[in-house]
C-alpha cells in the first residue's frame, strides 16, 4: 500500500515539477539586438580589453577604434580617436 501511495505522489508530481523549470520570462533583446550591441561597442573602442586595463583608458579606446577602422574598411578611425580626446596622445597601431 505505500509503494502504490509513493508511486501515485511521484506520478502526480511531475507535471508540477517541469514547470518550475520552465523559462516563462524572456530578456527582452533579441539575438540580433545583442550581436548589433556587440558590433557598436567595437567600434566605439570599448572592446577588447584586457582584464588588467578595466575599465579601458582612453588610450586603450582610441587603439581599439583605430583596430576596427583599419580591419573594416571604415574611414571613421580619425573622427573617432578625436571624440575621446586621446587622439594626440595614442601611438601608431601596432599588433
Amino acid at each position: 500500500m505505500k509503494l502504490l501511495t509513493a508511486i501515485a505522489v511521484a506520478a502526480l508530481s511531475l507535471p508540477f515539477g517541469a514547470n518550475a523549470f520552465a523559462q516563462t520570462t524572456s530578456s527582452g533583446l533579441t539575438r540580433a539586438d545583442v550581436i548589433a550591441q556587440l558590433q557598436q561597442a567595437q567600434a566605439e573602442g570599448l572592446v577588447p580589453v584586457r582584464t588588467n586595463d578595466y575599465p579601458p583608458s582612453e588610450t586603450t579606446i582610441a587603439r581599439n577604434r583605430e583596430i576596427y577602422a583599419i580591419q573594416h574598411g571604415t574611414d571613421h578611425a580619425g573622427e573617432m580617436a578625436t571624440a575621446g580626446g586621446a587622439a594626440g596622445q595614442a601611438g601608431p597601431a601596432s599588433n
